[in-house]
């Protein structure tokens, strides 16, 4: 054979070859995680890496999404915000993802936004419930940053009307985290519903995050003559500490929570102390329909899941109709097609419940609030609150 022939024929080679990675690449979709991996809210993230790696693993082996592999990645943000901002730009600018599924809570997914927006790549936020999250200081919806849970706004007006029309409480007093925006957005939201029903607001502490020590608030509690102890926080850490130096001062008091309490965690620590506190939650894993998955998650895994996996699989979710919808539209799945899926979800069966997304907040529409009562150191659940 010449040597010219031999050439051409090789160089045929390397351009088919470089023709089938090529396709082999157009038929891999990334899509990243921000995630509390490890640090002090690690529970919020473990649970929920392992829930998708199983989604991910489930849509592969059935051949992918319209013929498209998953590729997930993961980043550690160690609970700090600084981490969730440096590994979501890593994603957009260095991995390409197609969509960012996290961060969980609302101090790191407020930067985000911005990133998102700039990036034009969609990040959809677990449990980060600030309402500056996807709308900003003017009113203006994030383009790009989309929630999978309700807002503090409607949490904090839902626990206001509980108190005061079925405790029937009048006098409340708060301890909260004042370095966390979604403690003190808590606070103020339901401070706000409650004086307009006609209740009072007789003591407001504070404390920081990390704090351990919480006996002077509580002897102020003590004094105020509060017939209801709300605290605001998004680690149930906190609310277990507070209500063991609260026993051990010997207050008795109703306690009313929200749904950064929400972890089998706080009942084995504290689940005494605050025996018939109420709290709310977005879900909850006690739910009869989630029993299959759970008891499948913990035959795999040998542990219980939690609700922030159900809240990253709706996230998932999300981003998996947003690649069929980009596809459908555009004939290619784009960052900017995943958006413009999401941002027009109507009724989209998620993990949790269908869905319908307001293209105007950036919310998911009228999703409902459940009240759940501590008992026999276990989730009860009391009321569900519907807009």
């Amino acid at each position: 054979m010449k040597r010219n022939s031999i050439l051409s024929i090789m160089l045929l080679l390397v351009i088919l070859s470089g023709l089938l990675v090529g396709c082999s690449q157009e038929k891999t979709i990334k899509i990243g995680f921000v995630a509390q991996v490890t640090g002090p809210d690690s529970y919020v993230g473990q649970y929920a890496k392992l829930a998708l790696e199983d989604r991910v693993a489930e849509i592969n082996e059935a051949g992918g999404i319209e013929g498209y592999k998953i590729e997930l990645i993961t980043y550690d943000t160690r609970s700090e915000i600084p981490d969730a901002v440096a590994a979501t730009k890593r994603l957009i600018e260095q991995d390409k993802v197609v969509a960012v599924i996290g961060p969980e809570w609302s101090g790191a997914a407020i930067p985000i936004a911005e990133i998102a927006d700039a990036s034009q790549v969609p990040v959809i936020a677990t449990t980060a419930s600030n309402i500056k999250v996807t709308v900003d200081d003017n009113g203006n919806v994030h383009p790009f940053m989309f929630r999978t849970c309700f807002i503090d706004p409607y949490q904090g007006y839902a626990l206001a009307d509980f108190a005061y029309k079925e405790l029937g409480k009048t006098k409340v007093a708060f301890i909260t985290d004042v370095t966390s925006a979604y403690s003190v957005g808590i606070q103020q939201f339901f401070e706000d519903h409650f004086t307009e029903l006609g209740g009072t607001v007789v003591a407001k502490e504070g404390y920081q995050a990390n704090d351990t020590e919480f006996r002077a608030q509580i002897s102020k509690v003590a004094e105020s003559g509060a017939d209801l102890l709300i605290v605001p926080t998004g680690t149930y850490r906190d609310i277990a500490l507070i209500a063991q130096q609260a026993a051990a001062l010997n207050l008795d008091i109703q306690y009313l929570g929200v749904d950064g309490w929400v972890a089998d965690e706080l009942l084995t620590m504290a689940g005494k102390e605050l025996e018939g506190a109420y709290l709310s939650s977005g879900v909850s894993s006690e739910m009869p329909e989630f029993k299959e998955y759970n008891a499948a998650f913990e035959a795999k895994h040998n542990q219980k899941v939690n609700i922030y996996a159900y809240y990253a699989l709706d996230a998932l979710y999300m981003i998996e109709n947003g690649v069929k919808e980009s596809l459908k539209a555009n004939g290619e799945v784009t960052p900017v097609g995943v958006r413009d899926a999401i941002e027009n979800m109507k009724d989209v069966q998620l993990f949790t419940s269908k869905v319908t997304m307001e293209p105007d907040t950036h919310n998911p529409h009228n999703k409902p609030i459940l009240i759940m009562q501590i008992a026999d150191s276990k989730w009860n659940l009391i009321k569900t609150y519907e807009p």
